[in-house]
């Protein structure tokens, strides 16, 4: 009887499974869609991909790949039509999709194979079509791919991607080791020989010993690696950079300086409510410019500017702190932003804190052109569409979701 049950049960998942494919087929179709005709615009989005992680609390990474696979099947019917009918999974249909502009027989022949065989036949298929076409190809404008990313970790540490050229690279290599100094080997994280290994006569033996004993106390001076000297120099240099635009007169660069949080109860933590410890803050306020701003247990700003028509900048600070340094805008996670007027000042509404928010340049003009917005800056936010709909709500804690 045990056994029956785990047959039916095998069933019923095998079943159900292509059912959600065959669901998602639908899901990702409609998606095409939507964003071909730019229906998250509505909802003062300014893409798909951050109107899907607003509204349906997708990640980034899966919102880009949804999307990414809804554009193929809306280009590819062939595929589209075999999915809808459900003789390829999703798997399947997103291993398939990786491929960009193959001819209508590259697609019916792969879903000939995913018939008949796996994913794993597929995904191999894929590989060696991508290889092939490779060979064919013009090579690619290296600036196309030039950029920056930050990607947060979980354990207090980020990672910062940077594609240029092969010059460019070179170029800030050669800075970075510069600010290193010639006193750092590049070899310093290779380990050391094990204290107890010999070989040769003795005086090979003595200088062995020598060597290691000049290398212990080299690496007792500074035990850092090699990459770690040059994300230590990295820093350097950026913190050279920004006294060198400080002293300069650089405009906007209040926005560089490290904002430090304290609540009424000591505890410490960064614009974005990231905490740390006093080791730190105290690192930050030796090396670094630092404001600190003093908040209450309900996270409303201690110390405010004076009114006046332009945002000065204590207020600008003490809204930044209340507001998580982000935009207030549904689904919006920019942290170069405006400070709006909740109530208009054209319409008599006063410069002071408790009437401004955050928003970016984009929803800052949306919030002129029909877009608004009721309650209060220092608690709660509810926005609405130009027809006067409620398109969602933002508090001061960095909430973000729909209204329900």
């Amino acid at each position: 009887m045990q056994a029956t049950s785990a047959v039916d049960q095998g069933d019923w998942l095998a079943e159900h499974r292509w059912e959600m494919d065959r669901g998602e087929s639908s899901w990702l179709m409609a998606l095409a869609a939507f964003d071909h005709f730019q229906g998250w615009a509505v909802d003062g989005q300014l893409s798909c991909a951050e109107w899907l992680m607003w509204r349906t609390q997708m990640a980034r990474a899966t919102a880009y790949e949804k999307l990414r696979i809804a554009r193929q099947l809306r280009a590819r019917p062939t595929i589209a039509d075999a999915f809808a009918a459900g003789r390829l999974s999703y798997s399947a249909v997103r291993a398939i999709t990786r491929i960009e502009d193959p001819d209508p027989a590259v697609d019916e022949s792969l879903v000939v194979l995913a018939e008949a065989g796996s994913v794993a036949d597929v995904e191999r298929m894929v590989r060696y079509y991508q290889l092939h076409a490779d060979q064919h190809r013009p090579p690619s404008d290296p600036a196309g791919r030039r950029g920056l990313r930050v990607r947060p970790g979980v354990d207090g540490t980020a990672t910062v991607e940077i594609t240029l050229t092969e010059v460019e690279v070179e170029e800030l290599m050669a800075v970075i080791d510069a600010f290193v100094g010639p006193e750092a080997p590049q070899d310093s994280d290779v380990p050391l020989p094990e204290s107890g290994s010999s070989s040769g006569d003795s005086s090979e033996g003595c200088e062995a010993e020598s060597s290691r004993e000049d290398s212990t106390s080299l690496m007792l001076i500074d035990e850092r690696s090699w990459p770690q000297r040059r994300a230590d120099a990295a820093m350097e240099m950026a913190r050279v950079a920004l006294a060198h635009a400080a002293e300069g007169g650089a405009a906007g660069a209040d926005r560089y300086l490290v904002h430090v949080v304290t609540t009424v109860e000591g505890e410490m933590e960064l614009l974005d409510g990231t905490p740390i410890d006093p080791a730190t803050a105290g690192r930050i306020g030796c090396d670094a410019s630092r404001v600190t701003h003093g908040i209450d247990t309900e996270r409303q700003p201690l110390f405010l500017g004076r009114r006046t028509r332009e945002w000065n900048t204590a207020q600008r600070r003490a809204i930044a702190v209340r507001d998580g340094g982000r935009c207030r805008f549904p689904g919006c996670e920019r942290r170069v932003a405006d400070v709006h007027h909740h109530l208009w000042w054209s319409r008599g509404g006063p410069t002071d804190v408790s009437n401004g928010y955050l928003a970016c340049a984009r929803h800052h003009t949306l919030l002129h052109e029909g877009y608004g917005a009721t309650g209060d800056p220092n608690h709660t936010l509810t926005f609405t569409r130009p027809d006067g709909s409620v398109l969602g709500y933002s508090t001061t804690v960095r909430r973000r979701r729909p209204a329900t």
